[in-house]
């Protein structure tokens, strides 16, 4: 079975088409994301309806957590907590009811677990060795059978692998995972990107060659970006590229 992992989408839903096709094409079997479906961007209901339309299982994340008021705003950035109150007033009834049914994490095929971050935890940023072994140890302890944690959270592309003896291996190219080591893998993220690569992030699992492909995707960006300035949710840096282009200064 070929699994696609996809995770921070943020109301990018031309992100989120784009990559949609992608997985079509790879002929994966099935699509699960790892949470904040909105947040950021400005189509968090044309967002939500594609992931419906398309069955993607999916788990919640902070950010949709605190689109229903069940987690506070005030960890997030100005524009992210300006994201927050502006996608609160636009969305539907249906709209609430399906982000408020998302699990905290999803098991599938019993070595596979899906979090937003961590079991228990989608406001922990995985970053430090340490975190790692302490997460490690918890998963052997929860989780038995779990050989996989698929978690996002960072928009970071990468692989972090936790030997048994306790050696973490860090990677940010497709591989092929040890199977008696715990195994984070991170998709990266499909809508709010945070490196110089514009593109929106995926990734596919092999669960019968247990390989990890990422995947980048290209999309038309410009919709977004004049939607979100029209409802005054683009970062000052982004205004200046915008109006670098309009007239025709070099890219800040």
């Amino acid at each position: 079975m070929l699994l696609a992992i996809i995770s921070d989408v943020h109301a990018n839903v031309h992100a989120l088409g784009a990559v949609l096709a992608d997985i079509h094409s790879s002929g994966a079997d099935q699509v699960l994301c790892l949470g904040d479906l909105v947040g950021y961007n400005s189509f968090p209901r044309e967002t939500l309806a594609l992931l419906r339309e398309h069955d993607v299982r999916s788990v919640h994340g902070n950010h949709d957590l605190m689109a229903l008021d069940r987690l506070p705003d005030d960890g997030c950035s100005s524009l992210g907590r300006k994201a927050i109150r502006w996608t609160r007033g636009i969305l539907t009834g249906e709209d609430w009811w399906y982000l408020g049914g998302l699990p905290a994490e999803l098991r599938d095929q019993d070595a596979l677990l899906c979090v937003h971050s961590a079991p228990g935890d989608p406001l922990i940023r995985l970053e430090r060795s340490e975190q790692f072994h302490a997460e490690a140890e918890g998963l052997m302890e929860a989780y038995p059978g779990v050989r996989v944690c698929f978690t996002g959270h960072t928009h970071r592309q990468r692989i972090v692998v936790v030997t048994p003896d306790g050696e973490i291996r860090r990677s940010g190219v497709d591989a092929e995972l040890p199977r008696d080591a715990i195994c984070f893998v991170n998709p990266g993220t499909v809508g709010q990107p945070r490196d110089r690569d514009t593109r929106a992030a995926y990734a596919l699992f092999d669960c019968d060659a247990w390989r990890v492909s990422f995947r980048r995707v290209p999309y038309d960006r410009e919709p977004l970006l004049r939607q979100n300035r029209r409802v005054g949710l683009l970062a000052p840096s982004q205004l200046q590229r915008m109006a670098a282009r309009v007239l025709g200064y070099p890219r800040p």
